[in-house]
């Protein structure tokens, strides 16, 4: 019975990786050329704290593969929250303070300088500082995206 067992959960795995690898591979990707010149970051006016934002590929409220940069004001901290998606950050500019966890604490602040790659898994809880100046981040997952906060930043 156990062999059983085993053999259909070996056969689902192997269809739910075929059918995902199905659906990257079909994604039309079309070719494209920002100059960084071409990139204009905008402020969302419902956010307290200064970030800005640009999408430079795919939809990030869609199910699909999307790209997006963000800067972060000098001083500006991101107090706990998580997003639905798994990320993977690269730090293009400035030094990061970042941690994982369901409440901002200094102690637990990794510094990530210009050329760090991270993850964000999804639900993971986790807080930011950019403490010593402007950061601006590469962002890529696969939406939709989205966030939760667990606590609130407040205006200044």
């Amino acid at each position: 019975m156990k062999i059983y067992k085993l053999i259909i959960v070996i056969v689902i795995s192997v269809f739910i990786s075929g059918t995902a690898f199905t659906f990257f591979q079909t994604q039309k990707l079309n070719p494209k050329v920002i100059l960084p010149k071409e990139i204009k970051f905008t402020a969302n006016p419902n956010d307290p704290t200064g970030l800005q934002t640009v999408v430079l590929d795919g939809n990030p409220t869609q199910p699909e593969l999307y790209t997006s940069r963000v800067k972060i004001p000098a001083n500006v901290k991101l107090l706990a929250h998580f997003h639905p998606e798994t990320r993977h950050v690269i730090v293009l500019s400035g030094t990061f303070y970042y941690g994982y966890g369901d409440k901002f604490d200094e102690s637990k602040l990794i510094e990530m300088p210009a050329g760090t790659f991270f993850t964000e898994p999804a639900r993971q809880p986790h807080f930011a500082w950019a403490k010593n100046g402007e950061v601006i981040l590469q962002v890529t997952g696969v939406g939709p995206t989205g966030k939760t906060d667990l606590q609130q930043n407040e205006k200044k």
